[in-house]
């Protein structure tokens, strides 16, 4: 089975980014150690290590439980 995936990442300032894909878009901050994403249902969190493939995300719903 085959899926199609579209997406692509525009530059809106040096570390500011604008995502959009089949289903929607979001926002994207990188910095050297934390990338922030602001999507349409929370917020991604990403701490990495440069270069080593090393990585912890952590997702934040906007919904309250």
């Amino acid at each position: 089975m085959f899926y199609l995936r579209f997406w692509r990442r525009i530059r809106i300032l040096k570390s500011i980014y604008l995502n959009l894909s089949k289903k929607g878009f979001s926002f994207s901050i990188k910095g050297r150690i934390l990338n922030i994403t602001l999507g349409k249902h929370g917020i991604r969190l990403t701490l990495g290590i440069h270069k080593t493939g090393v990585s912890l995300t952590e997702y934040k719903s906007y919904k309250r439980n």
